[in-house]
């Protein structure tokens, strides 16, 4: 992972294991800048819903911009008032 403040690689210092977010680590860059990530681990269930209910839409959107347009499928378009 590359640093946020001046894009050199970092290495991992520390790794904890929490309840709330997965795993938090402590890293450090080549310029000695530390930071935190957080990884979240998402249950496979959540995930198998997430990707079905995003296909379903994209199919529906898919379906409505073929069928009727961009207003059918709940876009919307600017117009240049003169």
């Amino acid at each position: 992972m590359k640093c946020p403040e001046c894009g050199a690689w970092s290495n991992v210092i520390e790794t904890r294991k929490t309840l709330l977010f997965g795993y938090v680590r402590r890293r450090e860059c080549a310029n000695e800048h530390k930071f935190t990530t957080q990884e979240v681990v998402i249950p496979d269930e959540v995930r198998r819903k997430a990707r079905s209910d995003y296909g379903k839409a994209t199919h529906q959107r898919l379906v409505a911009l073929h069928k009727g347009g961009a207003e059918a499928a709940g876009e919307t378009t600017q117009t240049k008032d003169a």
